[in-house]
């Protein structure tokens, strides 16, 4: 409708973005590559298709991981390609627990207590300090890899010797 063309790079070949047929419930993408989201296999297509921009945000962590890869180390902006929709910066920032909590405080906004625990001894410590039940996060991942429930010591411990192994 715009006379935006779309490239769709998705290794899953069982989703409904897949699709390249075009109709008012599903737009389809202009091409398909079926591919792994890899940094070398994302700048060959960009090498070869010369977009305009990409979006990083719609993909899951895989594809997160790999923009702010690109990014960082000047590929895309030497190719010419700017990132669309959420900005590198940003998803930078909502990774970092650290840094989305200051980012959080300086627009007034509360969040909920944290700890870091880089063991099961400092997890038990943080639970105990927080108050069950708490949520585990087992790394900086926005993709949700790690999380979990724990409503007391016992699942607690279970969930922690996962996360550490």
């Amino acid at each position: 409708e715009e006379g935006i063309e779309v490239i769709l790079i998705n290794p899953n070949i069982a989703t409904v973005q897949t699709s390249t047929e075009k109709n008012e419930v599903t737009p389809g993408a202009d091409k398909v590559y079926f591919l792994p989201i890899r940094p070398n296999v994302v700048m060959d297509i960009i090498h070869k298709e010369k977009p305009d921009g990409i979006i990083v945000s719609m993909g899951g962590q895989t594809a997160l991981n790999v923009g702010v890869q690109l990014w960082n180390s000047g590929e895309l902006q030497k190719a010419g390609v700017k990132v669309l929709g959420t900005q590198i910066p940003a998803i930078e920032a909502t990774e970092d627990r650290e840094i989305f909590s200051e980012k959080l405080k300086e627009i007034g906004e509360t969040i909920a207590l944290s700890y870091s625990a880089t063991n099961v001894q400092e997890a038990l410590k943080a639970a105990n300090k927080i108050g069950y039940p708490v949520l585990v996060r087992a790394a900086f991942a926005l993709g949700g890899l790690g999380s979990g429930f724990a409503d007391n010591d016992e699942e607690l411990k279970e969930l922690a010797l996962k996360a550490f192994t």
